[in-house]
């Protein structure tokens, strides 16, 4: 059995403290980027089994006002990718009657561009007392949380949506119920090579101190 990338503490058990100065985590936070679709190796093994759940578990532990668990994940793996493609083709040929060939054999083939895709469903309680915008923003804690679990566990994500993740009659091919839309689809796999860093914001541009 390979050894689980994370060990989740228990339920009934008391936390350890976290180190005052874990470097280890904040070198991970600082290394963190995503990994463009088009650099994911496509048939290099992702996640599966014990490994994927492990990675899922982790993922799952993201701000909650109330415990509500405004979110649910819908795994795409194996011969799934393809079934569900052939979904998007058919939807694409709907929606594109004058696409070429080779437009509809691009969306057949979306979900082939990494060995497993996770979209995160954002399905807030419309009638708890707790805004449906902080249930919405837990959601999209849980789309970056699974991003660095993945990175913990040495596999590239992406977390992209593109049309796809805002057609109604995809939506109920996925099984998503009234109210519910998707917060992202986040692919997990290998890079085919080395991420080069991009441009990033900094405290000196973004941050202000009011007064």
């Amino acid at each position: 059995m390979p050894q689980l990338p994370f060990q989740l503490p228990d339920q009934n058990s008391p936390l350890a403290p976290i180190p005052a100065h874990n470097s280890d985590l904040r070198q991970l936070i600082a290394q963190r980027r995503s990994t463009p679709i088009k650099m994911m190796h496509q048939t290099a093994p992702g996640p599966e089994g014990d490994i994927l759940e492990n990675i899922l578990a982790a993922a799952m532990r993201v701000p909650d006002h109330r415990k509500i668990e405004p979110w649910r994940m819908i795994v795409f793996a194996g011969d799934a990718r393809a079934r569900f493609g052939d979904l998007i083709a058919e939807r694409f040929k709907t929606l594109n009657p004058d696409a070429t060939d080779v437009e509809v054999e691009e969306e057949r083939n979306r979900l082939l561009r990494g060995p497993v895709c996770v979209t995160i469903v954002s399905s807030p309680d419309h009638n708890h007392k707790t805004p449906v915008w902080e249930q919405e923003l837990s959601a999209g804690a849980l789309c970056l949380n699974l991003l660095y679990a993945a990175h913990a566990a040495g596999f590239a994500g992406s977390w992209i949506s593109e049309w796809w993740a805002f057609d109604q009659e995809l939506d109920i091919a996925m099984g998503l119920k009234p109210g519910e839309r998707v917060a992202g689809h986040i692919f997990l796999g290998q890079a085919i090579s080395d991420l080069v860093e991009r441009p990033r914001p900094t405290p000196e541009n973004k941050v202000t101190y009011w007064d």
